[in-house]
């Protein structure tokens, strides 16, 4: 059984979240704590490396503190060994105390602890302090479970966008999952990393836990040579690969192999029938860009310049008032003033002052009635989804109603095309029978459109059986 020396707390009946609020157990010498204990300890000093004592911590002054917190009696609970002392008021309190009565810990910088009372709240927090008996209906964005009891000691939340809220245990956990790669939920800033360490969540210095597994990667080292041919004539099967039965793999994507027998082309590198038509597509894309650009177009390459014994000056494009034939195809000369917000037709006169123009100063009397209206851009088609709605799932969310239905075009090959998310208030009429025939009756329209992706659920191995 191991005793911590500081907040006496055994490891006797422990809870699996214990590790998220005390930290890991640190054993050297006879000296057994919780490395929390030690980080949040106000008159501990690390002064050693990180090999010196317990990660930086000599043992000499823990046992030290461990002697003085013997002296000083926890506010909350009145035992002794009171080790974390509040940055305003200074009173005393263990570290398993202060997080029953709902104390900050900064997991950064001095690592000071305040109790409620004297918690730094910024206006946002004060907010949530004065509604939080009135907010309701709010779910964890990483366990997706309802918050019961919204309080600011239990939930974070992102003050870089202040989107969502989670629970706090739930964050604790993503967060020494995460490690240096932890981002924000719900706008993926980095600058998470360090804000969410004022909201006592520890943020360890190291590798996301992912990256520290052992052979974490060791599947992207193995070859996977398989016959993928839809008829595999080798009579040892499609796994076999020895002698003139050897399997061959895409020279494209190494993704599709083939034994040499089971194939009809005979070439001697393997492409797959899908690498193939990209290829192809790749192909037609560029012969077609290249003609598009050919066209219309001089080499200027081999230009060169041409002395006259006339005095003469170079006349930038900017000063060319009047298009020629000798200009470029564009029929938009330098004297037109182009406002895409204007609605005037051009007029008649205007046109033909700005083809008898012989000067800059003459450009400077063009009247604003030779302003060309640019048509409004091209409005793209949104194709809503029609009843009867193919229903994917379900969930209310804050104030409002999620419905997932899956984008089913019949005149497109795949007919599936991906999800539409529908968002809904949940005080729509349209929603006041939930059951699912209504729901696959339901009639949506363009401000009902929240989100559009292109997984194709149950589609996709739907489609992987029937190719």
């Amino acid at each position: 059984m191991r005793i911590c020396a500081f907040c006496n707390k055994t490891d006797e009946d422990s809870d699996p979240d214990d590790v998220l609020l005390y930290g890991e157990w640190m054993t050297k010498l006879n000296v057994t704590v919780h490395y929390f204990c030690l980080l949040l300890s106000t008159n501990l000093v690390q002064r050693g490396g990180d090999s010196g004592g317990i990660l930086g911590f000599l043992l000499r002054d823990i046992r030290k503190e461990v002697k003085d917190a013997q002296l000083r009696k926890c506010v909350f609970c009145i035992k002794p060994g009171a080790s974390l002392e509040c940055h305003n008021c200074h009173m005393y309190f263990h570290l398993g105390c202060g997080l029953d009565n709902r104390c900050v810990n900064y997991f950064c910088d001095d690592y000071r602890s305040y109790c409620e009372k004297c918690a730094p709240r910024d206006e946002y927090q004060r907010q949530l302090l004065a509604t939080s008996m009135s907010i309701k209906n709010v779910r964890c964005d990483i366990c997706f479970r309802k918050i019961n009891l919204f309080m600011l000691s239990k939930v974070v939340y992102g003050d870089c966008c202040r989107k969502g809220f989670a629970h706090k245990n739930c964050m604790r956990r993503y967060a020494i999952a995460s490690g240096y790669y932890l981002r924000c939920l719900w706008c993926r800033d980095a600058k998470f990393h360090d804000t969410i360490k004022l909201q006592s969540v520890y943020v360890p210095d190291r590798d996301a836990s992912w990256e520290r597994q052992k052979n974490a990667y060791s599947e992207l080292h193995k070859k996977i040579m398989r016959c993928d041919q839809p008829e595999c004539l080798c009579p040892h099967g499609r796994d076999y690969n020895r002698h003139r039965w050897s399997i061959q793999l895409c020279v494209l994507c190494a993704a599709y192999g083939a034994h040499f027998k089971c194939r009809s082309d005979g070439a001697v590198d393997l492409k797959c029938e899908f690498c193939q038509q990209v290829e192809a597509k790749l192909k037609n894309a560029q012969a077609s860009k290249e003609k598009e650009t050919t066209n219309d177009q001089i080499d200027t390459s081999a230009a060169l310049s041409k002395k006259s014994g006339e005095s003469s000056t170079l006349v930038s494009d900017d000063d060319v008032l009047v298009p020629t034939d000798e200009d470029v195809s564009s029929n938009e000369a330098s004297i037109v003033t182009v406002v895409a917000s204007q609605r005037a037709p051009i007029e008649p006169a205007a046109v033909e002052a700005a083809a008898t123009v012989d000067s800059v100063e003459d450009a400077a009397n063009i009247e604003e009635s030779s302003v060309i209206e640019l048509p409004d851009s091209q409005q793209i088609t949104l194709i809503l989804p029609q009843p009867p709605l193919l229903l994917c799932k379900s969930f209310t969310h804050a104030e409002h109603f999620y419905l997932q239905v899956f984008d089913y075009q019949e005149e497109h090959a795949e007919r599936c095309m991906g999800t539409w998310t529908l968002r809904f208030t949940l005080d729509d009429p349209r929603l006041q029978d939930r059951s699912e025939q209504a729901l696959q009756q339901l009639q949506p329209t363009k401000q009902d459109i929240w989100t559009h992706d292109k997984n194709r659920g149950i589609y996709d191995k739907i489609d992987q059986y029937t190719k």
